[in-house]
């Protein structure tokens, strides 16, 4: 295994995988306030874990939280008590878990692609999962996705070296990496993994009208040691709260999503596909030139292994519903290993046309970090707030047009690295600057502000946060498990202002809203503008302090 990366031995390419996985995820880390609404449910619910010492029990504040399993909040919640702060953690310890699942998952791209398309390309492809805007977004959020890519990558990396192996006996020491990544999957975010795994391997089956490379998968050992590992959480949250969480995680969570678009993220078939451009950017270059060349080896193992990991979960996701820009990461990969391997050769016979289509693939992400930039202006963030985001877009537009050039001559060996260091410009700018968009933070700003009337008021315990009609997740997260969050059509009761100057109303400006109880006087003390991301519309949220007529 002498091929590499820039010259780089395999080991040392991976090596150069984890530090720029690094490089490129941790802009913006710890500067990213919390958000709604996934990221805000997770980290509280690892929070409260912590506080009350039960790994069986999942709660956010008052309210069981059972639609996924346990395995990401036992790795928030060890996260938290390994930092020493224990519940008090700051969110970038419960985050952590999202940056090692992202950085193993980089490395373990190469390491799945290896005996596919041989090490050289399958290092590039893990540079461009690297810069991938979802794979970058996951890193920096503290929920499941990142960590389940990894452990669908692990089995994954089994699955593709038997397939190419052509010998069974050559894979029978892998059954135990391939089931407890499985278990590892499940307790994650139960059968997605497993799905991804188990329409990649039939549909090779079927493609090789025999499974005989399979079978070192049928060890009982293995099987056995990962049923373990994944199901004792599953029977002892079943003995605890009866059909409770299937119930909530099939029946709430899961068939819905199925049956139509959940919580107003409906789309129609091929929205993923249009939205490639932009969420796999700038591997999206490549994967256009790739084409051709993908067409022409269809038949060839390496070809049809890439095929059946990609388009079957790809379809299934398309005629599902509902749909969030994160579903389709786990075939990124390999989408990554298909633009790493044959874009180059396709750069090289490409005629005009074709290159003209790879070069359009460059404007997405330079149109996102315009996007974004035009947002921060237009609503009120100044140049010292976004000087990250002008950077990084500069640098980018500047790298992209170098990659553009790069088309046009069909100087193929600086076409991937061209991309790579573009796409790793304009997210080393993007990410801190969505931080400092106050415009995408309006809950947190009237959270913040509420805690600073109350420590100028005198207030010696954290101020009672009532929200009404503004009912985001981050609110618990932001003010504690305390807070109370009331719907905008029930009336404010007489028991929220007994707190007197330490009571704050968050409400959302709306027509139709009831009034604060007679008996309390509730000034306004502020008023903060901005789009609630996790509902994903435009705000106005009113700061009140309710103090009781005596």
């Amino acid at each position: 295994m002498t091929s590499s990366i820039a010259g780089l031995s395999p080991a040392r390419g991976l090596i150069a995988l984890v530090f720029l996985s690094l490089a490129a995820f941790l802009p913006g880390f710890a500067a990213l306030p919390v958000t709604d609404r996934d990221e805000a449910r997770f980290a509280q619910a690892a929070r409260q874990m912590v506080e009350s010492g039960d790994p069986i029990d999942i709660r956010f504040g008052d309210e069981a939280r059972l639609k996924k399993p346990a395995g990401i909040y036992w790795l928030q919640a060890g996260a938290a008590l390994a930092s020493g702060q224990g519940d008090r953690a700051p969110l970038w310890v419960h985050r952590l878990p999202s940056l090692i699942g992202a950085t193993a998952a980089v490395v373990l791209v190469a390491v799945a692609g290896a005996p596919l398309v041989g090490w050289s390309a399958a290092l590039w492809a893990g540079a461009l999962m690297v810069v991938t805007l979802v794979l970058g977004a996951e890193a920096r959020i503290a929920k499941t996705d990142a960590a389940l890519l990894a452990t669908v990558l692990a089995a994954q990396a089994v699955l593709m070296q038997l397939h190419m192996a052509g010998s069974v006996s050559k894979g029978r020491g892998m059954a135990y990496a391939f089931w407890l990544a499985v278990a590892a999957g499940v307790l994650l975010k139960g059968p997605i993994g497993p799905a991804v795994l188990a329409l990649t391997a039939t549909t090779l089956a079927l493609l090789r009208r025999e499974a005989r490379w399979l079978r070192p998968l049928a060890a009982p050992g293995p099987i056995v040691l990962a049923l373990a590992v994944a199901l004792p959480w599953f029977v002892a949250i079943t003995l605890r709260d009866g059909a409770d969480f299937w119930q909530g995680s099939v029946g709430v969570d899961l068939l819905p999503k199925i049956a139509a678009g959940q919580e107003g993220k409906g789309a129609p078939p091929g929205s993923y596909l249009l939205a490639l451009w932009l969420t796999f950017w700038p591997g999206s270059v490549l994967l256009v030139l790739a084409l051709p060349g993908l067409w022409r080896e269809r038949r060839t193992r390496p070809v049809q292994a890439l095929l059946a990991w990609a388009v079957p979960f790809w379809m299934v996701l398309e005629a599902v519903p509902t749909k969030l820009v994160h579903y389709p990461l786990p075939v990124y990969p390999a989408l990554a290993l298909a633009a790493a391997a044959w874009g180059p050769a396709g750069l090289a016979m490409a005629g005009r046309g074709l290159r003209l289509a790879a070069a359009l693939a460059l404007l997405p992400g330079l149109l996102l970090g315009l996007g974004v930039l035009w947002f921060g202006f237009a609503h009120g963030s100044d140049l010292p707030a976004l000087w990250p985001l002008v950077l990084g877009l500069a640098a980018a537009t500047v790298l992209s047009g170098a990659a553009g050039l790069a088309l046009a001559r069909r100087q193929v060996a600086r076409i991937v690295p061209l991309s790579v260091l573009a796409g790793l410009a304009l997210y080393a700018g993007l990410f801190p600057g969505f931080a400092r968009l106050e415009a995408l933070w309006p809950g947190h700003r009237a959270v913040a502000a509420a805690q600073r009337h109350a420590e100028a008021s005198g207030c010696t315990a954290a101020p009672d946060l009532v929200g009404w009609g503004y009912n985001e997740p981050s609110l618990i997260w932001l003010a504690g498990r305390d807070t109370r969050r009331i719907r905008a059509n029930e009336a404010l009761p007489d028991a929220v202002s007994a707190g007197a100057r330490c009571t704050y109303i968050i409400r959302a400006r709306r027509d139709g809203l009831p009034p604060p109880p007679a008996n309390a006087n509730c000034p306004l003390i502020g008023q903060f503008e901005g789009l609630a991301i996790g509902a994903g519309k435009w705000v106005t949220l009113d700061l009140l302090t309710c103090e009781v007529a005596r």
